[in-house]
């Protein structure tokens, strides 16, 4: 009997992952170069965009409704001009011009309307796997006794763990 997929564990939820940092990456950097910004070379996107997906795995253990996508991809989209900025080295890109604003908030959107799509479809699809597959309803027998190391002490006699434990005896002061 195997168990049903689920979208927030195993392949589903890196895959999930990987989407959120592909596309808000690589749109991030799209956006800032069509807001007329500097294109970084090929390994510093990829760099940024596997931060984003490893730093999505904490929020992908449930489906991600729609205020949570555009929380998450405002930030990345700050984020990667923030990072787009500094890799540079132009301070004066550090703020961004209208256009790169503008450029930005469109990438945001699409980001998000695309992420809300797959969201549905990855649990959709999750889900109608599941109902086709066969479910364990108990777990499985134990075959093998439960075996819990213990860690064996030596044996001490009683008058040594009191003498270890009592205070020590004072003498009189030297003089």
């Amino acid at each position: 009997m195997a168990l049903a997929p689920v979208a927030t564990r195993g392949a589903a939820r890196v895959v999930r992952c990987g989407a959120v940092g592909l596309s808000t990456g690589l749109l991030a950097v799209l956006a800032h170069a069509g807001g007329g910004g500097h294109v970084p070379s090929l390994p510093h996107v990829l760099v940024f965009a596997f931060a984003i997906a490893w730093t999505c795995v904490p929020l992908t253990d449930r489906q991600l409704g729609f205020a949570e996508l555009l929380g998450l991809v405002g930030v990345v989209q700050v984020a990667a001009h923030v990072f787009l900025a500094l890799l540079t080295r132009h301070p004066r890109e550090l703020v961004p011009s209208p256009s790169g604003l503008l450029a930005h908030a469109a990438a945001t959107a699409v980001v998000v309307a695309a992420l809300a799509g797959f969201e549905q479809a990855v649990f959709r699809l999750a889900a109608a796997v599941a109902s086709v597959l066969p479910r364990t309803t108990t777990p499985p027998p134990a075959v093998a006794p439960l075996r819990i190391p213990i860690a064996a002490h030596a044996p001490q006699p009683p008058a040594e763990v009191l003498r270890r434990r009592a205070l020590p005896r004072r003498g009189p002061p030297r003089s």
